[in-house]
């Protein structure tokens, strides 16, 4: 997960690859999984779906990273049921090499699987490709999902004019608050979610409480006080629709000040969440806490700490920091597929159905970006002994509900990648807020200079561009 190297590298890469995939060849015209068709506007044929599952033969090739191939493998024996003549295969490797493969196949018109899974961090990046399939056309219909997934994820996959959908949400990232309660106990501090997010709603709040369980040299309440700054901008929305980067959020300077003071008085580890430095800080108690996705509780109960049953808790993000979203995936069918059908009985089956997304969350803690899934009272509403019997759940699924569509672009992960870099290097130079503030906003738009030309020319083309 510690990508904001690769992130720019990454970005870059897609966005030159992309430019040419934008362009790239039509419906494809290989032969599928059923002898119907039909025509679609534009004049090219398109399959349609048959009547009887079973009539659905063939194999595919599905794509992504670990753990999304556990997740599928925990719901595939019911896609098997209900498909029993789809073959699937699964091509699983590292985030990063995954992406580059993908966005090179689209290029290249040949190499892609049947079904991909995209990181929602670059979702920009593909949303306007021709070189994936509209899922709006037929036989797909996607649009008929539209008001069963989270706003904001869903919101991502449309491409800038609105006319093609080419991507279904798999998960969301509801970010919260995840802290030692033993700690906080031992220091004094409430332990009850709600009492903890009482006293951290304020800045003040968060350094008294920074404060109390700070050992000088051996003890701190975060790993890095930078991502409370990257947290309100979570959501990507970097930039309104004349490409302007806006960086000024309410409580943005006074969440700076705070984390001035937090370095400044030594109470964060200054190192990478991700490093193995605060791994063992977060097992060990020695880091006391850290604000992210909610996807975290399931790499502290089977990485980082899983023998840490009882001495966690999950609250509410801190500081007055709205709700918002980190991460999340996407399944795509690229066009060359021979199999769109298949490929897409695969995505709506995994994807939109409440009993198979639950079999993946079980399994990997991917948490659903398909609502519906949420009205099992058994899940959402169960008690998480690891948590201390909360029902984290409930809290993630009441969070993820509230996130509303924001604007995205293909800048947004260069942007993200500068975050942590610049704040981290201002709290070491000492800067003040606005200084902060000033070499974030030049980093940023240094950065991703090239993205920017790239992106108003995706406007211009779809004739949504006034100078």
């Amino acid at each position: 997960m510690k990508k904001n190297g690769l992130q720019r590298n990454l970005a870059l890469t897609m966005a030159a690859v992309m430019a040419l995939s934008l362009t790239a060849c039509g419906t494809s015209s290989s032969k599928t999984g059923s002898d119907k068709t039909m025509v679609s506007g534009d004049g090219q044929q398109t399959a349609s779906m048959p009547a009887d599952p079973a009539d659905l033969k063939g194999s595919i090739i599905v794509g992504g990273w670990p753990s999304g191939d556990d997740g599928f493998k925990a719901a595939l024996n019911g896609f098997h049921d209900k498909y029993p003549n789809i073959e699937v295969e699964f091509q699983f490797t590292d985030t990063t090499s995954h992406h580059q493969s993908l966005a090179t196949s689209l290029a290249a018109g040949s190499g892609a699987p049947d079904v991909a899974m995209v990181e929602g961090a670059y979702i920009a990046q593909y949303r306007d490709s021709k070189a994936l399939t509209n899922l709006l056309d037929e036989p797909f219909n996607a649009e008929k999902y539209k008001n069963d997934f989270v706003a904001l994820k869903w919101d991502q996959a449309y491409s800038v004019d609105k006319s093609q959908f080419v991507a279904v949400p798999w998960d969301v990232g509801p970010c919260t608050y995840f802290y030692r309660t033993d700690v906080f106990e031992e220091c004094g501090l409430p332990t009850d979610p709600a009492e903890v997010a009482e006293l951290m709603s304020t800045w003040d709040g968060v350094l008294k409480a920074a404060k109390a369980v700070n050992k000088p040299g051996e003890r701190w309440l975060v790993p890095n006080a930078a991502y409370f700054y990257q947290l309100m901008y979570c959501n990507r929305d970097y930039y309104d629709e004349k490409m302007n980067l806006k960086l000024d959020r309410e409580g943005d300077l006074d969440c700076l000040n705070a984390i001035i003071d937090l370095r400044a008085d030594q109470l964060d580890m200054n190192v990478d969440m991700w490093s193995t430095e605060a791994y063992a800080a977060y097992a060990s108690g020695a880091c006391v806490s850290v604000a992210t996705g909610g996807w975290f509780g399931g790499f502290l109960k089977t990485d980082i700490d899983p023998d840490g049953t009882g001495h966690w808790g999950v609250a509410e993000l801190p500081g007055g920091i709205p709700h918002c979203n980190w991460g999340g995936s996407f399944l795509v069918i690229p066009e060359q597929s021979k199999n769109k059908e298949a490929a897409w009985a695969f995505i709506e089956y995994m994807l939109c159905n409440a009993e198979p997304q639950n079999e993946m969350l079980e399994a990997v803690d991917y948490f659903p970006a398909y609502t519906p899934a949420y009205d099992n009272t058994a899940i959402y509403d169960a008690e998480d002994p690891y948590f201390g019997g909360q029902k984290t759940k409930a809290l993630w699924a009441s969070i993820s509900e509230d996130l509303e569509p924001v604007f995205n672009t293909i800048m947004d992960v260069t942007a993200e990648g500068c975050i942590y870099n610049s704040v981290n290097a201002g709290l070491n130079q000492g800067l003040d807020a606005q200084g902060i503030k000033d070499l974030l906003a030049k980093d940023i738009e240094d950065a991703t200079a090239e993205l920017k030309n790239q992106q108003i020319q995706v406007y211009k083309d779809a004739g949504l561009w006034n100078e």
